[in-house]
């Protein structure tokens, strides 16, 4: 019996640590008002579905989608804030589109989008 509750207690905690790159949505779409999005989890994300999978890395990426860097990162989205928006957190986004790697989910289109909408905060 103990050992039976120790392993329903093992799969809770195992289920609340998963990875909290993005919020979950909340009645169709994160609550922007509520969440707290850094720059640090954006990049995390793009780090993950962006940068390590060779397509934005800096060096051979295309020169104006260079996502090595959070700076860089920032830089890019205040330069080109309408075509990042259209190329990843819009109805239609296509990002990440190469290779058959997996689109981004709503839950993290919408807190990139939140993060953008709040100004791109470090915080």
């Amino acid at each position: 019996m103990t050992r039976i509750k120790l392993f329903f207690m093992a799969c809770l905690l195992l289920a609340a640590c998963k990875n909290e790159q993005a919020p979950a949505p909340v009645s169709g779409g994160v609550d922007c008002d509520a969440a707290h999005i850094t720059t640090a989890t954006v990049f995390a994300i793009i780090q993950a579905n962006c940068t390590s999978r060779g397509c934005h890395p800096g060096g051979n990426s295309p020169a104006v989608a260079d996502f090595s860097t959070e700076a860089k990162l920032k830089t890019f989205i205040n330069a080109n804030r309408t075509v990042f928006e259209l190329r990843v957190t819009g109805p239609q986004a296509d990002m990440p589109q190469s290779m058959s790697f997996p689109a981004l989910s709503q839950g993290i289109k919408d807190s990139i989008a939140c993060w953008i909408a709040k100004g791109l905060p470090d915080q």
